[in-house]
Parts: structure tokens; C-alpha cells; sequence
């Protein structure tokens, strides 16, 4: 990866470090990096990081979105698992289902009332948690071949 490439990594995460979360310095701990906590969503995700094929997990904290899931989701193209609950998600952005290698999928208490079509292309997913989602589900649910649990507690 072009240090270019890195910096603009370095730099976004800058923009979201605070006492609780610290991100890597060098090159060598950014390749290492298997799980990514992040405060939020807030500041627009670098394309670059599509890159570090290493991050495998995604944990998104409390209301760390609080509104439309942003489209730049796709540049995680190599997550296996991705935690958004409760981060008050009101829109779920098609591009999330650009990642094909994710497995577990978290979208627990948010305020969207509408999965988009086409969540069949996550055609590796085993785990979906919809709890607390009280919209509709998309008839292409059913084509999820590998998916073995999903949880639709407490919903309508």
C-alpha cells in the first residue's frame, strides 16, 4: 500500500481518536488490526481502507451513526462481521451488501423501517440479528442459503 494511501487512513482516524478509542500509528499495527471500534460513522470513511484486508470485524459504538448507514460501508469489503446495533441507523445504504465475505450481521435497535432488496447477495451470511425491527422483511431473505440463525425479538 502507497504511504499516501496510509496517511489518508492515519488522518480519518485521527479525526475520530479520544480517550476511549485509539487507533494505529505505524504501518506495521495498521496491518495488524483484526477488529475496528469506532465512536461512530460520522466522518466520511476513506476508499483506501479497503486496502487493509486484515480488519475482519466492525463495531460501530451507541448512536454512532445516527442517521443513513453511509454509503462508503463498501470500502470494508473483507469484513467477516459487522456490529451496528443501537447506533440509530435510519436508512440502510444498498452498498452494504457489497460485502460478500460477511458472515454476522448486527442491526439490532435502529430506526430504519425498510431493509433494501437485495440482501440475498450477502450470500455468505449465518447470523443476522433484527431485534427490534419492526418493518417488513425482503421476499429475497429466503435465498440466504448459509444463513442459520437471525433474531427478530420484540418486533411487530
Amino acid at each position: 500500500m502507497k504511504k499516501k494511501s496510509i496517511d489518508k487512513i492515519f488522518k480519518w482516524f485521527s479525526m475520530m481518536e479520544n480517550e476511549e478509542y485509539t487507533f494505529p500509528k505505524t504501518k506495521e499495527e495498521l496491518f495488524k488490526l483484526k477488529r475496528l471500534d469506532l465512536c461512530c460513522l460520522c466522518h466520511r470513511v476513506p476508499k483506501e481502507i479497503s486496502q487493509v484486508k486484515n480488519i475482519k470485524k466492525l463495531v460501530v459504538n451507541i448512536k454512532g451513526i445516527d442517521g443513513p448507514l453511509p454509503k462508503e460501508i463498501k470500502y470494508f469489503k473483507h469484513l467477516e462481521e459487522l456490529i451496528l446495533g443501537l447506533t440509530y441507523i435510519k436508512k440502510i445504504h444498498p452498498n452494504l451488501y457489497k460485502l460478500k465475505k460477511l458472515k454476522k450481521l448486527d442491526l439490532s435497535g435502529n430506526f430504519f423501517n425498510e431493509i433494501p432488496k437485495g440482501i440475498s447477495a450477502l450470500k455468505n451470511l449465518e447470523e443476522l440479528n433484527l431485534n427490534l425491527y419492526f418493518g417488513n422483511l425482503p421476499n429475497d431473505i429466503v435465498k440466504l442459503k448459509k444463513l442459520n440463525s437471525m433474531k427478530l425479538g420484540f418486533n411487530s
